[in-house]
């Protein structure tokens, strides 16, 4: 029983220290601290417990040799790509960064699956500390928008950084919002979980949090698309094709509308007042001539389209130099193409985005296959992975962004628990009432 225990918390403690490390540089409150200390101190102690438990971690391992397979091809292709098209121009710690910080944060990814829900407080409790500080400052001072934008409302002091707060309050609120549903164990915070969803909507669309507020529209669609799935495929099939064409006819009629209107006020800040004033501006900075300028050099030079232009060639094709790892950022680290799908496009040519396209599927299509098993923590994480790859193809950035491989991994994790499952006695029946041997059997 005392081993049992000693072995439950350790598996927690890791959950809670590995989900810290992965919010240290985003949590702006840990900035008051030190963020720099607290991920590395966070990040050293979740290595040393992954170790501890490395026994376990290996057997969860080996129920998903094929994701193993897929990572070693890509990450294969990112070392070759690296040495082929991009050394002369690129530094070497930048493939040491995405190789180091992307492993750690995949291990502890999948080390954290064994505690889902000490993952979901720590995201929870994250986001609600934000709510604090956002309702304290509301009360006190009023609107949040001032100027150009969202308000000093974290008294950072430095204009640089607080500008871009509305992305860091949407990613942070809108994980937690995501977490707040997987933990609610009753029918009343269910309720309350579910009516602070379209609040928190708003409050994205007042404050131009446009990457949130699209991850965390599509992070709930997911999901009731998956609750429906288990009832009926082709009516999932059916509403899927439904929202997807609803969603391109209403952002071609939206766009052609945008330019078209010249009444918007420089005094409006909300998402909406914002995107067009920017689809009305010629800027190569904003990200829709930056995905446009992309796609037509990708297709004006057909010779790169296999093997693209080398890992983090973009930058320096642009004129800004060369990016670099997380431990120094330079000014090429701050010049990416915001569309990590069209990334590695641009990069790793085909060969890249297909290996990169399989592996971020297949952590969606397997929960799918599996969904009627998952318990609302595990359902809740998914859900968050859908957050995350959205909010990757709006803002994403592939070497820099370690969220991205800790989310993916989590729900690989929580597949390779579940095929652990499987390999029970035939006949025997789960909790919810389905016998194993009545179950699908991999995937």
């Amino acid at each position: 029983m005392k081993l049992k225990y000693t072995a439950q918390t350790i598996t927690t403690w890791t959950a809670v220290a590995v989900t810290v490390a992965v919010l240290a540089k985003t949590f702006i409150p840990f900035y008051w601290i030190g963020s720099t200390a607290i991920f590395m101190g966070t990040s050293a102690l979740g290595a040393l417990l992954v170790l501890i438990n490395w026994r376990s971690l290996g057997e969860d391992a080996s129920r998903i040799i094929e994701v193993l397979f897929l990572l070693g091809a890509l990450y294969g292709l990112v070392i070759a790509n690296f040495f082929v098209l991009s050394r002369p121009a690129v530094p070497l710690t930048y493939l040491l960064g995405i190789l180091i910080f992307h492993g750690l944060f995949l291990t502890f990814g999948f080390a954290a699956a064994r505690a889902l829900e000490a993952v979901l407080q720590v995201l929870l409790s994250a986001a609600a500390i934000y709510s604090i500080i956002l309702i304290e400052y509301a009360v006190r001072f009023g609107d949040v928008m001032r100027g150009l934008g969202i308000d000093d409302v974290f008294r950072i002091g430095n204009w640089s950084v607080y500008i871009t707060l509305h992305q860091n309050i949407g990613l942070v609120i809108g994980l937690g919002a995501v977490a707040a549903l997987g933990l609610a164990a009753s029918r009343i915070k269910l309720i309350l979980a579910l009516v602070a969803i379209p609040i928190i909507m708003l409050l994205f669309f007042h404050i131009a949090a446009r990457t949130a507020l699209i991850a965390l529209v599509c992070g709930v669609i997911f999901w009731a698309l998956a609750e429906l799935w288990v009832r009926s495929k082709k009516a999932t099939i059916f509403g899927a094709v439904a929202i997807l064409i609803t969603a391109i006819v209403s952002s071609l009629v939206f766009f052609q509308l945008a330019l078209q209107d010249h009444n918007v006020s420089s005094a409006e800040l909300d998402a909406m007042s914002r995107t067009i004033r920017e689809l009305q501006d010629p800027n190569p900075q904003f990200r829709l001539p930056i995905w446009t300028n992309t796609l037509h050099e990708i297709a004006n030079e057909p010779g790169r389209l296999l093997f693209g232009r080398g890992i983090g060639m973009y930058p320096v094709n642009k004129g800004f130099g060369a990016p670099d790892w997380l431990l120094h950022l330079t000014e090429g680290s701050k010049h990416y193409i915001h569309n990590v799908h069209l990334e590695m496009l641009y990069e790793t040519g085909s060969a890249g985005l297909l290996l990169f396209s399989i592996l971020t599927a297949f952590p969606l299509v397997a929960a799918l296959w599996r969904w009627q098993f998952f318990s609302s923590a595990q359902k809740s994480a998914v859900s968050i992975y859908v957050f995350i790859l959205v909010s990757a193809d709006i803002s994403g950035n592939f070497a820099l962004s370690y969220m991205d491989q800790f989310f993916f991994a989590l729900t690989i994790g929580i597949i390779a628990l579940e095929r652990a499952g499987d390999a029970v006695i035939p006949g025997l029946c789960r909790p919810i009432g389905v016998c194993v041997e009545d179950m699908p059997r991999r995937l």
